[in-house]
Order: structure tokens, then sequence, then C-alpha cells
């Protein structure tokens, strides 16, 4: 995770690909006890994990 420096106002993080299972699973698993900002951050952290691995083409032809 790193701080990326940006305008005023704004917070700007980047995370590597191998972090964002270790951040997102445990907030995910203790839910009930974080408010919705840090659980909709984990969501969207985990959306991003699983688009990065997503790899699907759709086949050529198959509507043809």
């Amino acid at each position: 995770m790193k701080l990326v420096d940006s305008p005023k106002e704004t917070i700007r993080i980047e995370f590597q690909k191998k972090d964002l299972n270790k951040i997102v699973e445990p907030i995910i698993k203790h839910a009930e006890n974080f408010s919705s900002v840090p659980l909709d951050m984990a969501y969207l952290l985990g959306e991003q994990d699983y688009r990065i691995d997503d790899h699907f083409q759709q086949p050529k032809g198959v509507f043809d």
C-alpha cells in the first residue's frame, strides 16, 4: 500500500495486487465490527481484485 501525492482534500492510495486479499478478507470476515465506509472500501477492493484476474474473452464466431 502506498499513499500517493494528490490534490488537496483528496486521498489516493495504491495497492499491490498481492495485498488486496490481505486487506479485504479480514474486514469482510469481521463485517459486524465495521461501519459502512470500510466495508464499502473492502467490497470495492475485492471487486478490483476479481477484475484483475478475470481474463474472459468471448469465443470467436459464437453468434455467427
